[in-house]
């Protein structure tokens, strides 16, 4: 088959069409606040738990087999390739031009991950409607792209590549931290006061180090909910609190919760209120205060103090539920704390918790679709029961003439396909939301150029690794050419978007200076603009010069 260069072009550009659609619909209900800094975790973690393990499980079981276990040992060199590579580029930006020391962390993070997942699977997805790749090639590049987000979520979850991010942050000293403790504990904290006699109702501060409403009366209450005479609680304000973060007058909204024996008040912003862009997210998202200490801690601590921790509480708040469930909620604290139920002689062994860490992030639903998939995948007796291929052995059918287990191929394939869609739809509203604050003297430059060697110089290394497999005659252009082609887009992907959460995660909601999140949305802002001519124009050269088509 051979195509005009018009052809090419075409092919090569009408994914990022279709991507950049839904990118701007995300977008849009962003600035709209139809798709809310809440929406956007309630999704990510849909998206996490249930929509991506579905995806990965059905095309990781319909198309790999036992014959492609070299094809995946060359996708994991690819990713060790691909990362490495990205983590060099961005240690000489850091070494030679100017980045701010509270982001020295976050960049060679924004050089070494790339956005593995939506962006190459949607373009995979528009492709094989058969100018270029059938239906069946386009089906096993998305599983080669899974096999692409497994050495990614391997890297920077299990090996601890979130400590990159993490490190930027410095938290008040821990002496002020365990007096803050003595104080919540004992009730004589004077950020709390608690009003015993008849004749004063019960106080509750609400605010801490999260942004309040500072003229809250009467009206402010009847808004908290259905609350009892009883129950009822006057808001007091710390005039010595640090100043929240706060784009716009929406901001004084509370969107913390503070839990007294008696009930919970919680505010909300409303839907008709404009939107407070990237504070949202950090109020959504972050999971430590001022002090560092993690708040499902803190809120584990009121909940036990009030006597309301019940079973349900106690398994929704464990480390490994909180792990599991969420994209982000994980830290230094959590490596430090595996493996604590083990004797206390094989604790202290150092390599201990790294371990009992890494095993621990294998129970992610997405880890543990991909293990069992490549289980059935790679033993054809197993595989029989879900589909049925040319390498597969035959045994007795349903009654539909189907294999036995297929309605779990139906069912995964139905969920699974709402995966990227929204994927994508997530990254727009993300993209809405960050504003681009004042930047260190000079970091654009450093931005800039690093952008450039990810998104121009990084795809010609793939290129060049593609041609080099080739040579040295582990693929061929034949048999192995969705291989190729999917290992070559992949060198020229944007940071992955899920700094933007690992950042929020480690800002406390009281932070005054977000040097952090200023800095890695003006490296991914100015990332998707470069990548609308940068990947068709590899797409391109790649079909017309590697392919020959």
């Amino acid at each position: 088959m051979s195509l005009t260069l018009g052809q090419a072009i075409w092919a090569s550009v009408k994914p990022i069409i279709k991507i950049y659609l839904i990118i701007g619909s995300g977008f849009i209900l962003s600035k709209a606040n139809i798709l809310t800094a809440d929406g956007i975790k309630c999704i990510s973690s849909i998206v996490l738990t249930l929509l991506l393990p579905c995806l990965s499980f059905n095309k990781i079981v319909a198309n790999i087999e036992d014959q492609d276990i070299k094809q995946v040992g060359i996708i994991c060199l690819t990713s060790a390739l691909l990362f490495g590579t990205g983590l060099f580029c961005a240690f000489v930006v850091r070494s030679f031009m100017p980045v701010p020391k509270k982001w020295r962390g976050g960049i060679l993070a924004g050089g070494m991950f790339p956005n593995i997942s939506d962006l190459p699977i949607a373009y995979l997805q528009t492709m094989d409607q058969g100018l270029i790749f059938t239906q069946e090639e386009g089906n096993k590049g998305v599983a080669n792209v899974i096999i692409f987000l497994v050495m990614f979520m391997l890297l920077i979850f299990n090996l601890g590549g979130f400590r990159l991010i993490e490190q930027d942050f410095k938290y008040h000293d821990e002496e002020s931290a365990e007096r803050s403790t003595i104080e919540e504990a004992t009730g004589n904290c004077e950020k709390e006061t608690i009003g015993s006699s008849p004749e004063a109702p019960p106080v509750a501060h609400i605010g801490g180090s999260g942004p309040y409403q500072p003229n809250a009366g009467p009206e402010h209450l009847s808004s908290l909910g259905s609350i009892t005479p009883q129950e009822s609680q006057a808001v007091t304000v710390d005039s010595n609190q640090p100043q929240p973060l706060q784009t716009g007058r929406s901001a004084a909204i509370s969107h913390r919760r503070r839990r007294s024996t008696a009930s919970t008040i919680r505010t909300l912003e409303p839907q008709d209120s404009p939107t407070n862009g990237i504070s949202d997210l950090v109020r959504e998202y972050s999971n430590v205060d001022q002090y560092g200490r993690r708040r499902s801690d803190t809120h584990r601590s009121q909940l036990t103090l009030a006597g309301q921790y019940s079973t349900a509480e106690r398994v929704r708040s464990s480390t490994l539920a909180r792990m599991v469930t969420s994209d982000v909620n994980v830290n230094t604290q959590d490596v430090n704390e595996s493996g604590k139920s083990l004797p206390p002689w094989l604790y202290k062994l150092s390599p201990t918790r790294y371990v009992v860490f890494f095993f621990k992030n294998c129970l992610r639903p997405c880890s543990i679709a991909v293990i069992l998939a490549l289980i059935i995948a790679f033993v054809p007796w197993l595989k029989a029961l879900f589909v049925t291929t040319a390498n597969t052995p035959k045994l007795k059918q349903a009654p539909d003439a189907q294999p036995a287990l297929s309605f779990l191929m139906d069912y995964t394939a139905y969920i699974g396909a709402a995966s990227v869609p929204f994927g994508l739809l997530l990254l727009g509203g993300t993209l809405g939301r960050l504003k681009i604050g004042k930047l260190y003297p000079g970091f654009w430059k450093s931005a800039l150029t690093l952008v450039l060697l990810k998104l121009c110089i990084m795809p010609i290394f793939g290129v060049l690794w593609c041609d080099r497999l080739v040579k040295a005659g582990w693929v061929t252009w034949g048999d192995d050419r969705m291989l190729l082609f999917t290992i070559a887009i992949n060198w020229a992907l944007p940071s992955m978007t899920t700094q933007i959460y690992f950042t929020a995660a480690y800002t406390p909601d009281n932070a005054v200076e977000t040097v952090q999140l200023d800095c890695v949305s003006f490296f991914l802002l100015i990332q998707y603009p470069i990548m609308v001519v940068t990947l068709p124009f590899l797409v391109t050269y790649f079909l017309k010069v590697q392919m020959k088509l």
